[in-house]
């Protein structure tokens, strides 16, 4: 097999090793070291440049599905257009692209201009909060035409603004820090503006005020101004690294005047930030960039320009007909696309990169990547060199892989299969060699296989079940387990944004947020679609008044309550506490009805920036519970029917019971009881209390 040369097939089911034919450089693995979460690949359609032909539902199949011949695409980006009246033009291709990534699909917009700023303008702050209005309108569309927004940034390009609007560092960060949070409508993340040269100085400002910073949620960045040429440093952004922000590259083509199907040629070049040149053409700086990206970036998500164009993922005719594009090549996946496919289609949302040697030798770069479950390892490995064949040696630590599925892109390979080849030991060799051609560059895929291991069953946190009614820590959720079942949390990132306030250290492992704030511990810099599971063990059927106590500096936070995945308590709105979100108080979320035994209790986080300290399930409204102590020993009854809690001498709810008379209430409460004992019983609407002996 080509690109993997020098391996032997093992019967018809497999690939096994041989002696490489010159020394093998060293790609160790290590899946403990784990940095950012991938949310995935995509690319753009903007209907009104694009002459309506943006997006057919033969393209979305190709660049949307994860199949063979398909570039498993995930997140599409549309136009937030200046007039109401052009709104619908994405529609009909954000439902194509929903259809064929499914659970995947991430659809976000980005302004260009609008009725308040135009090409060359600034936009007056006076009309900011008319702005937020234009953006969320446009937001409750895509809603209602079912492809909701998953995000919508400030404007496009501030640093390019001679075409559409232009924005200052001290605008970015007024507008930010006064009106980004108001963008937040309907769950969906604010991304910044997205330099187009991704100048620090144009977020610098924004990343050194916390309180600004919360108006954020993505960090987004275009790479105009850099090329295969440009230095690592252009990628790099040590303060971005610091306060843990999330990153998406949203747009980016490697050079326009060259056709996608290029392999490696000499010709005019240029892009939108570099002049036209002689230059060579390579479908590797493709794989180079997005591999920057990913690795010295620390970028969560990549973006293409263009999913369909002649320089795109798609091939397309150039509209000057200069490239003179074969009709047999129009409407297939260009070799961009197929380079871009060996990251899109294995590396899927949810993943996180992994530890790896990230350049073993000259022109061989490699990064790694775990799945979302935990269930496969995914190593990316590009030979820039056209001139030889690269041997590599991989090692990986911490995942139990048997064996991996390999793919291919070359000159002479589209994204094609080679085989499984065995892991021993850990181990494992290959040849990346794209066979009888010019150019020995390519792209390999490894996906991982491995045996799965038994599940590890979850744990309540400190070894208790958390018992209704009674309190709730918010930060202490279950242990994780591994299996099905037993993942009992879901967070944006693997970095606990909280450990500063405490110091640098962590509450507890696994990078959920927990901030402290004097001695308490609380859920914080939530995100929606973030949760957290509770194993919780309800004493008695019955109804629960349950009240949260929360801190928030918007009004917009929100969350909901689920009991073994059904709606508990529907997504509630957090009200603005103050300013620090370090003011808290208690926010009722209304009466549940609970049945007796136990449950998995889950808080799921609708909207972002919620801080919760705890959640409380009580028998009476005002959450007091009856102090066995302090219990009376008498009280009237009046041969009017009335409910009653019976507690045990701890205080735990028991049962219920609807008595009118004293019999009756000794009656019933020797029933509900388990065991002989001292019983209180307590009027649910006089608070009333009597003492009982129940003998058995």
């Amino acid at each position: 097999m080509k690109c993997m040369g020098d391996v032997l097939k093992v019967a018809s089911f497999g690939l096994a090793f041989a002696i490489p034919a010159m020394a093998a450089s060293t790609v160790t693995v290590n899946v403990d070291e784990e940095h950012q979460v991938i949310r995935g690949f995509g690319g753009m359609v903007h209907n009104q440049w694009q002459g309506g032909g943006g997006l057919s539902e033969a393209d979305a199949k190709l660049a949307f599905g994860t199949g063979d011949g398909q570039i498993g695409l995930n997140t599409l980006r549309i136009p937030v257009y200046a007039s109401s009246n052009d709104f619908n033009k994405e529609v009909q291709a954000a439902k194509y692209a929903k259809k064929y990534a499914g659970d995947d699909f991430i659809l976000y917009a980005t302004p260009w201009t609008s009725p308040y700023a135009g090409a060359n303008q600034h936009m007056s702050s006076s009309n900011y909060q008319k702005y937020v209005d234009h953006l969320n309108n446009f937001n409750d569309y895509m809603k209602n035409q079912g492809v909701p927004l998953y995000a919508i940034s400030i404007s496009n390009e501030p640093d390019w603004c001679g075409e559409w609007a232009c924005w200052s560092a001290d605008e970015i960060y007024n507008f930010t820090k006064g009106y980004a949070d108001k963008m937040r409508k309907n769950g969906v993340k604010v991304i910044s503006t997205e330099s187009f040269r991704y100048d620090k100085n144009l977020y610098n400002k924004v990343l050194n005020d916390a309180n600004a910073l919360k108006n954020w949620d993505i960090l987004g960045a275009h790479f105009y101004a850099s090329d295969r040429r440009t230095g690592d440093n252009f990628f790099q952004y040590s303060l971005a690294d610091q306060k843990g922000v999330e990153r998406w590259m949203t747009e980016h083509y490697t050079e326009s005047q060259g056709s996608g199907n290029y392999w490696r040629t000499v010709t005019n070049t240029g892009d939108q930030a570099n002049a036209n040149k002689r230059d060579t053409v390579n479908a590797m700086d493709v794989a180079y960039e997005i591999h920057r990206a990913m690795v010295v970036g620390n970028f969560n998500q990549y973006t293409w320009w263009y999913i369909r164009r002649c320089y795109g993922l798609i091939m397309e005719k150039d509209f000057g007909n200069k490239l003179q594009i074969p009709q047999n090549e129009i409407g297939k996946i260009s070799k961009r696309g197929y380079v871009m496919s060996q990251f899109a289609r294995f590396v899927r949302p949810g993943a996180v990169r992994v530890g790896a040697t990230a350049n073993p030798e000259k022109e061989v770069f490699a990064s790694a990547y775990k799945s979302k479950d935990g269930d496969s390892v995914i190593v990316v490995l590009v030979n820039r060199d056209y001139k030889n064949s690269k041997t590599v040696t991989i090692n990986v630590k911490g995942a139990d892989v048997q064996s991996f599925h390999v793919y291919t892109t070359s000159e002479a390979k589209n994204a094609k299969y080679e085989g499984e080849v065995e892991v021993k030991n850990g181990s494992v060799t290959i040849t990346m060699d794209p066979g009888n051609t010019s150019n020995k560059d390519c792209i390999v895929t490894l996906v991982g296989v491995g045996t799965p291991a038994d599940p590890v069953p979850r744990e309540p946190f400190g070894g208790k079940i958390a018992e209704i009614p009674g309190k709730i820590e918010a930060e202490d959720f279950d242990v994780m387990g591994t299996g099905k079942g037993n993942i009992t949390y879901k967070d944006g990132d693997t970095e606990d944004h909280g450990a500063e306030s405490n110091g640098g250290k962590s509450y507890r492992e696994g990078g959920v947020d927990i901030y402290k704030s004097g001695d308490n511990y609380a859920l914080g810099y939530t995100q929606a679609g973030e949760w957290v599971e509770y194993s919780v063990n309800v004493k008695a059927d019955g109804d629960y008044y349950v009240t949260a106590h929360v801190a928030s500096g918007n009004e917009t936070s929100a969350f909901e309550l689920l009991l073994d995945d059904k709606e508990l308590v529907k997504s509630t709105t957090v009200p603005k506490t103050g300013e620090d979100w370090e003011t808290y108080k208690d926010l009722s979320l209304g009466k549940v009805t609970l049945s007796k035994g136990e449950h998995i209790l889950r808080l799921s986080i609708t909207s972002d920036y919620a801080n919760i300290d705890w959640l409380r399930f009580s028998v009476n409204e005002n959450g007091d519970e009856p102090d066995p102590t302090s219990l009376k020993t008498k009280f009237q009854l009046n041969n009017v029917s009335e409910t009653y809690g019976v507690f045990d001498v701890n205080g735990v709810l028991v049962g219920r019971i609807n008595a009118m008379t004293k019999d009756d209430v000794v009656r019933m409460t020797k029933n509900v009881a388990r065991q002989g004992g001292i019983y209180f019983v307590k009027s649910l609407k006089t608070a009333k209390s009597y003492r009982i002996s129940v003998v058995k």
